[in-house]
């Protein structure tokens, strides 16, 4: 049952990145337990932001843990309007909804942790974020 509730998952999260616009991050050779990282932010009716990052590391056999916040900039600062943490061995992809105002310059913020497994000694661990616009 895991192993399909990751697979839907998976697929919902490709039907997504194809749906819109993605920003894939290019690991550097030595950029140790990554292998890809992908984030995204879409706008849909009535203003649902939905916001998503996934995580393939470089070992399959390795455990991530993505904890992502949808933030708004006002007033000069950067303010945390939802959040929420997500692990799992192999690719991990988390993704989420809330809705949004116009106007405003929404970012998704995901610090990204590798281990050598659950509960094991940590690999790496790197922060991404990206932007867009609600107009």
């Amino acid at each position: 049952m895991k192993k399909f509730r990751k697979i839907l998952a998976l697929c919902s999260l490709c039907s997504l990145v194809l749906l819109s616009s993605i920003v894939p991050v290019s690991a550097a050779d030595d950029w140790a337990g990554f292998q890809d990282v992908t984030i995204g932010l879409t706008f849909g009716t009535l203003g649902k932001a939905t916001f998503y990052t996934t995580v393939i590391p470089s070992v399959g056999s390795y455990y991530s843990t993505i904890n992502m916040k949808l933030q708004r900039y006002s007033g000069g600062s950067w303010h945390t309007l939802a959040s929420g943490t997500h692990g799992d061995t192999g690719s991990n992809a988390f993704s989420s909804s809330y809705y949004v105002t116009k106007g405003y310059t929404y970012r998704v913020h995901s610090t990204v942790t590798i281990y050598k497994s659950k509960g094991g000694a940590k690999v790496n661990s790197d922060t991404f974020t990206y932007k867009n616009s609600y107009k």
